[in-house]
């Protein structure tokens, strides 16, 4: 028997469900009921009594865009992308924008050093070194290790990244 998997993350607004086939597709059917609920068991200025609900913690409550924790909005053109940045953005802080614009696209909400080389050299972004790039931005703690597949890193942008892009909005 084949499962099927999609994942509720409140915290990044992600939802997943596994099971059979059937089964996710008649979740998907009342996928619309199925967040509204979720976004009205929790608000932030909620009660902790909630907690009891759905068994998530403080750090799990959702946010607004624009909030310390909230993720940016991300449109699907990469030229829109890049414009909401500054213009005077170094090669490290555009090899963590395009991770997140690469990331923010990928079903598993992570992303391969070969997915930002390409990315980059698509939208006509020339590095010196995208991989040396990502590594430093790892040691930075910028980005972290979600999984790895043989010698494939999968990595994602951790809350420091994400902060680090908030301030490097228009």
């Amino acid at each position: 028997m084949e499962t099927t998997r999609v994942k509720i993350n409140l915290h990044s607004g992600e939802i997943e469900l596994e099971g059979s086939e059937e089964f996710v597709e008649s979740q998907m059917e009342n996928l619309d009921s199925i967040i509204e609920l979720l976004s009205s068991v929790r608000k932030p200025e909620s009660t902790d009594t909630n907690n009891d609900i759905i068994g998530e913690t403080e750090d799990e409550t959702p946010q607004q865009e624009g909030q310390s924790q909230g993720n940016i909005s991300v449109p699907n053109s990469f030229g829109e992308w890049m414009h909401k940045f500054k213009d005077d953005v170094n090669d490290l802080e555009k090899c963590l924008l395009t991770a997140y614009y690469v990331q923010n696209g990928s079903p598993q909400n992570d992303f391969k050093t070969r997915e930002v080389n390409n990315s980059l050299k698509e939208h006509g972004i020339k590095l010196s070194n995208p991989s040396t790039s990502l590594r430093r931005l790892v040691e930075k703690k910028l980005l972290f290790q979600t999984r790895k597949n043989g010698a494939v890193k999968f990595m994602r942008v951790s809350q420091d990244g994400m902060q680090l892009l908030k301030s490097l909005l228009r």
